[in-house]
């Protein structure tokens, strides 16, 4: 007798959000047995106001604190080896990513080294098993973040790590480092949080629980990332964009459709691409090309992606059709509120043709290459929807 399917998610992921929301870390630490951290992130990508700001929250705390700033962006296992010494002979007992993408994955896959006590990092794969709870782990996302600082994923020198004991046990999102002065970077961040969302949103195997974290995460980004794109420094919708990638990363590590993250993932790993701006890029070509349409319900994006009112008054017929505009418009004023200064083609994101075949080779040996490969080939220089 075969059991009655049973519907799982897992967000193991503590947030805490909002103003001063930094002051709160030591306690927080201390709750969690930690008193010595590292912090682990990239002055370069971040800047040094936002190390000040985030060490300066420590105050008296009497925490003895670690700092490696230098994360580079081809980030790999060699580093993870020598860093990981260094966190064993200083006794660090807490990782801090501040930051997002190479950040925060170099963080997870460092807190697998040290709570483990590999011998040699080198020897860590995607088969490595994990089985324990790790050191704590706080992921301090800004405005460089990719939304996948909350997910069970760690993507480091093209491999993929995966377990439910690498998602930070705290998430902080403070205003005063998930706002900016880069327009550009701030809509790359909500739509790499957008695009995972949407694929979370339509997954084939529904799951009620899932289904409210990408819709919130998608609401959220549909009003504000136009006026955090407008004004950066617009702290209340930044931290508001910030709250949706968290919440976006939550959903997407309980789905297994990933079409859009694997494009996006591809372009960063081989061309250092924000996975937001191939995301832009390729939404209306894999949304309107999704595979197994009948399992996968487009019509459910119109909800979270429109009005009540527009939703309520569109027949269930249209629904799909009236999705697809509205996430069309949706990128167009993003177009216009940035002027024009998000890529619509590879073409203008500078990524030469010659690159191509390995960008394709790359994707080929997914179980979605052919799609995956087609969209690429229609993104190379035409515009979305051609």
């Amino acid at each position: 007798m075969n059991p009655a399917p049973v519907m799982a998610f897992s967000c193991p992921v503590k947030t805490n959000s909002g103003d001063k929301a930094l002051e709160h870390l030591p306690v927080e630490l201390a709750g969690l047995n930690a008193f010595r951290p590292v912090i682990v992130t990239s002055e370069k990508a971040v800047g040094r106001k936002a190390i000040r700001t985030l060490t300066g929250a420590f105050g008296d705390s009497g925490m003895a604190l670690g700092l490696f700033d230098a994360v580079p962006d081809d980030a790999d296992l060699d580093l993870i080896d020598q860093l990981k010494i260094n966190c064993i002979e200083k006794q660090y007992d807490a990782v801090i990513a501040l930051g997002g993408g190479i950040v925060t994955d170099a963080a997870k896959v460092l807190n697998l080294a040290v709570s483990l006590k590999v011998a040699d990092a080198g020897q860590l794969s995607k088969e490595t098993p994990i089985r324990k709870h790790l050191l704590p782990l706080v992921a301090v996302p800004t405005a460089a973040a990719t939304g996948l600082e909350a997910s069970k994923l760690a993507h480091l020198n093209r491999t993929v790590f995966s377990s439910e004991f690498l998602a930070p046990d705290l998430v902080v999102m403070d205003p005063r480092l998930t706002s900016g002065n880069d327009g550009k970077q701030m809509a790359a961040t909500g739509l790499a949080a957008l695009g995972r969302a949407l694929e979370a949103h339509i997954s084939a195997d529904k799951n009620p629980f899932r289904d409210a974290y990408s819709f919130a995460a998608i609401r959220f980004i549909r009003e504000n990332l136009l006026a955090a794109v407008a004004d950066p420094g617009n702290r209340k919708a930044s931290l508001a964009v910030a709250n949706a990638a968290t919440m976006s990363g939550c959903a997407f590590s309980n789905t297994d459709d990933a079409l859009l993250h694997k494009l996006g993932q591809v372009f960063y790993d081989m061309q250092r691409i924000h996975p937001g701006i191939i995301m832009a890029m390729c939404l209306p070509h894999v949304l309107r090309d999704y595979p197994d349409q009948d399992r996968h319900d487009l019509s459910a994006l119109l909800h979270p992606l429109a009005r009540d009112d527009e939703f309520a008054r569109t027949p269930i017929a249209k629904r799909t059709d009236a999705a697809l505009a509205v996430l069309g418009r949706f990128l167009d004023d993003l177009q216009k509120a940035l002027g024009n200064g998000l890529p619509r083609t590879l073409r203008e994101a500078g990524i030469p043709r010659y690159r191509m075949d390995d960008i394709l080779e790359a994707l080929g040996t997914d179980r979605d290459g052919p799609l995956l490969c087609a969209v690429v080939e229609r993104i190379w220089g035409d515009k979305p929807g051609t």
